[in-house]
């Protein structure tokens, strides 16, 4: 039975892999066309696509109701979707467990950069905090400090997420993910993600505090704008608003996506804390299997 030789998503090789696990592999989108492997007998690495053997693995499923959607060139989605929110998790506790370490440091030094920013941020507003709940004193000009400190620090938290998810996505479609790869947002796209940042946490801010209804349903509209910033490159409104169209195709299952995803990190913090480290890397990867699902497009070679 023929064995092969392949170029994981952390850059190692893994080699004497059976041809279906290959295509079981493929088929959880652990690795894709361009993935690099070589035969028994073959002297250099080439991509999979170039496999007779697995080429059915990569032809496109035929057009019914249900499949991913097409982009046309203006970036309008067109089709449908359905999101397996079962699938999405138990395929991102496939992928962390097979890339434990790296994801595991990779998010853990991500998120105690956000927690140390958060620190340096609360010093400017713990004393109003303080007081608001030992004194029981509440001013507007107490209350627009927080919120002012919310909005200009809801940017720094965007583009080290978008990094990340640039990192998860990566190992998901079988591309090399180097700790490098986690701090994706700081390059060609930090300015679209800093406007991003700003305005849909500003847009969101102003939901709750008008009804909290309207403030629940942009958060879950504009779920995945980060992930379109830093992955196709878009524009941060364009990127809101494609989000929010394909979202709301099918809201309430994306909402009920967000409420086990949510579960789930907390669950890591019930169990010591510690736990955190391995269930917001499982969160964070079904997020993006979510994003893949709905917003997946023929690759390209």
């Amino acid at each position: 039975m023929a064995t092969y030789t392949i170029i994981g998503g952390d850059g190692k090789e893994y080699g004497s892999v059976l041809g279906e696990d290959l295509r079981r592999w493929i088929a959880e989108g652990r690795l894709n066309a361009q993935s690099l492997a070589k035969a028994e007998s073959d002297a250099e690495f080439r991509p999979l696509s170039a496999f007779p053997e697995f080429a059915a693995a990569f032809a496109p499923p035929p057009e019914a109701p249900g499949t991913p959607p097409v982009f046309s060139p203006t970036g309008v989605a067109e089709g449908d979707y359905e999101l397996d929110i079962g699938g999405c998790f138990s395929r991102s506790w496939e992928l962390v467990k097979g890339n434990f370490w790296p994801v595991i440091g990779a998010s853990t030094l991500v998120f105690f950069i956000i927690m140390a920013f958060n620190q340096i941020t609360g010093l400017f507003t713990r004393p109003t905090i303080q007081a608001m709940i030992n004194q029981h004193q509440f001013s507007v000009g107490g209350i627009l400090l927080i919120l002012l400190v919310s909005i200009l620090g809801a940017p720094v938290y965007v583009v080290l997420m978008a990094g990340l998810m640039k990192y998860f996505l990566n190992l998901i479609r079988g591309e090399p993910a180097a700790i490098g790869d986690a701090f994706a947002g700081f390059g060609p796209m930090t300015g679209q993600l800093i406007l991003l940042g700003l305005v849909m946490n500003l847009l969101v801010l102003i939901g709750f505090v008008l009804c909290v209804i309207p403030g629940i349903f942009l958060q879950v509209a504009w779920l995945f704008a980060m992930a379109l910033v830093v992955d196709r490159r878009m524009n941060f409104w364009d990127a809101m608003e494609l989000s929010r169209k394909m979202v709301c195709r099918h809201w309430f299952v994306v909402f009920a996506f967000l409420i086990v995803y949510t579960l789930v990190v907390m669950a890591g913090v019930i169990a010591c804390c510690i736990g955190i480290l391995v269930t917001i890397p499982i969160g964070l990867g079904a997020w993006m299997y979510a994003y893949e699902t709905i917003f997946s497009r023929p690759q390209s070679g």
